[in-house]
């Protein structure tokens, strides 16, 4: 199902506020994003926050509403905290989804959230990156896998126009893509269990290595709806 381009489609009314982005108002809400802005530099936090948006606008595609198909809040969290293995206190030895998917479920549980909605945050943050394998997961987790890809291009177009002007002025990118980049590449010559083969961040490191040392998420990214 396609989402006009002009108008919100049902599910994605209470994403904007006179025209603004309407972000979640609870106390878990605000922590996750507190915790992502305290971790996290700017680049990275406004596309944690896009993801959550596009994961909406991926979930209103498919028709699935808030509270009955998924757990908004749980979504939030998952989104707002997915890239912070690569910035997490402590950073440990494993790859960065890994680190950060340890660091959302902490907080989950610290947060008073079930056992079950703190494992599906995990699955969601740990999976966020294996492509085939997080679409077939809970709809929390296919849906933090979707917001992400989109925030690259992928089914950019789905996005509505207004929704679209109001994340593009409210959370600019910064050059957010190739900054990504080079964080993962150098966070994978940190330690030999942050790249294993196969893996993103090994993925990254190889096309690093050949002219013109740039990737194919970067250029994909650069021809997209969203640039860089």
């Amino acid at each position: 199902m396609a989402i006009s381009s002009t108008t919100p489609a049902d599910g994605l009314v209470d994403l904007l506020d006179d025209g603004r982005l309407a972000l979640p108002s609870g106390p878990v809400p605000r922590a996750a994003l507190a915790l992502a802005r305290e971790l996290e530099p700017d680049h990275l936090l406004h596309h944690s926050v896009r993801s959550w948006v596009f994961a909406r606008v991926a979930a209103a595609t498919r028709g699935w509403r808030v509270g009955t198909d998924f757990d908004d809040t749980a979504l939030f969290v998952a989104c707002v905290l997915h890239d912070t293995g690569l910035h997490a206190p402590a950073r440990g030895d494993r790859r960065f989804e890994v680190e950060g998917a340890d660091l959302a479920r902490s907080f989950a549980l610290d947060q008073g959230l079930p056992r079950a909605t703190a494992d599906t945050v995990w699955d969601a943050v740990a999976l966020h990156t294996s492509v085939g394998i997080a679409e077939h997961k809970q709809a929390e987790v296919a849906l933090t896998r979707a917001g992400i890809a989109m925030d690259f291009g992928h089914d950019a177009h789905t996005v509505p126009d207004d929704l679209a002007t109001a994340v593009t002025a409210e959370l600019p990118r910064l050059g957010l893509t190739p900054r990504l980049v080079d964080a993962i590449v150098a966070d994978a010559h940190g330690a030999t269990g942050r790249a294993p083969a196969a893996s993103l961040a090994w993925l990254f490191v190889q096309e690093r290595r050949e002219p013109p040392h740039v990737t194919d998420m970067e250029r994909r990214a650069a021809a997209s709806r969203w640039g860089l």
